[in-house]
């Protein structure tokens, strides 16, 4: 970068991983991530201090120093930005503590998906090729002129959801915090209303509850559907996979089932049926509102397993429709997957130089 303007403290607050980093920022949304570092969100104890200590080790000799940051973590915000609360997480911390341990001179807080709303637009300048189309056809969205409203979805420890419609004041995207991950599980075969079954009468914290989207597409989703179809398809599975992936901690089974997918039955029918329900929560995503602009799959898996999104039954799944009219729509909505998991970080970048684009 030709000219450094600002330093910014930024971190990524998942149930699974907060990533920590540090970027450079130049003019015409130049961001280049120059400090980063990757920790067990379940292992933190005080986030406020573990970041004050990040920007001791990792910030110093930085010219300009850092001066702001930006942090974004899974679950809802309050209207003051003031409180974070993330939603797989027992533990929580505030903007004021942040700022008072670190001495920076503001501390802004995101949704997890509001941060990747605003990251778009800067990661297709720094790293276009991070976006890999499953569309026929479809084009990313202008850098100037008129935005179509688009979405995102992705599916990580959880399932977020954000919808992006053009700020008239800048002409940017602005993006809407929603929590469309906790709407109901939409089942439309046998086999998928018993695996919802499955899931509600042993994952649910009630019986008496819908099993929500965000029970089957997301990582602890993928081990949900294979539990469940192995016990709903007793002797059709490789007893010894399935030990396997029973003896590993919860959040290692996503990748050891994917990982089998090519050698396994059971494996591989547990893939594509997320896979199915993953295009069936993106249609949905597209159709309310509609999505012209397009629909992006961010979060942390699609990237790790893109292969299997590009055999076609992603896009099968999502083109699927009984009115003619509608499927056109389907048919003509870009859907690409997001491959950099530094999203996130990049939007939040962007948030810390100009915090007023919030308002």
């Amino acid at each position: 970068m030709e000219e450094i303007k600002a330093h910014v403290l930024t971190a990524d607050m998942g149930g699974t991983h907060a990533n920590v980093a540090l970027f450079a920022c130049g003019g015409d949304d130049r961001f280049e991530l120059v400090r980063h570092k990757s920790y067990a969100s379940r292992e933190i104890t005080d986030f406020p201090s573990l970041l004050a200590e990040f920007l001791r080790r990792e910030g110093s000799g930085l010219k300009p120093p850092a001066g702001r940051a930006c942090i974004d973590f899974a679950g809802p915000v309050d209207t003051e930005r003031s409180k974070a609360c993330p939603t797989n997480l027992d533990w929580g911390f505030t903007a004021a503590e942040v700022q008072e341990r670190t001495g920076l001179a503001g501390v802004t807080l995101l949704n997890d998906f509001e941060a990747v709303g605003y990251g778009m637009e800067i990661l297709a300048v720094n790293r276009p090729e991070a976006f890999v189309r499953l569309s026929s056809a479809g084009d990313l969205p202008p850098r100037t002129g008129t935005k179509l409203p688009a979405v995102i979805i992705g599916a990580g420890t959880g399932l977020g959801t954000s919808i992006l419609v053009q700020n008239p004041r800048n002409g940017r995207y602005r993006p809407i915090p929603a929590e469309g991950g906790h709407a109901d599980f939409a089942a439309t075969e046998e086999l998928e209303f018993d695996v919802a079954r499955w899931i509600r009468d042993n994952r649910n914290h009630s019986r008496q509850n819908p099993t929500d989207c965000e029970r089957v597409v997301s990582g602890p989703g993928i081990a949900n559907i294979y539990q469940a179809l192995w016990e709903l398809e007793r002797g059709a599975a490789d007893s010894s996979v399935f030990d396997r992936v029973s003896a590993a901690d919860i959040f290692d089974r996503p990748a050891i089932i994917a990982q089998n997918a090519h050698g396994d039955g059971l494996c591989r029918r547990t893939m594509d049926f997320w896979v199915r329900c993953y295009a069936r929560a993106a249609k949905n995503c597209a159709l309310f509102p509609l999505a012209p602009g397009g629909v992006f799959l961010a979060g942390g898996i699609a990237a790790k397993v893109l292969p299997e999104f590009q055999t076609g039954l992603f896009m099968e799944e999502f083109t699927r429709c009984d009115i003619p009219g509608i499927r056109t729509i389907l048919e003509r909505t870009p859907v690409f997957v997001i491959t950099d998991y530094s999203i996130g970080l990049y939007g939040c970048a962007g948030v810390a130089m100009n915090p007023d684009q919030l308002t």
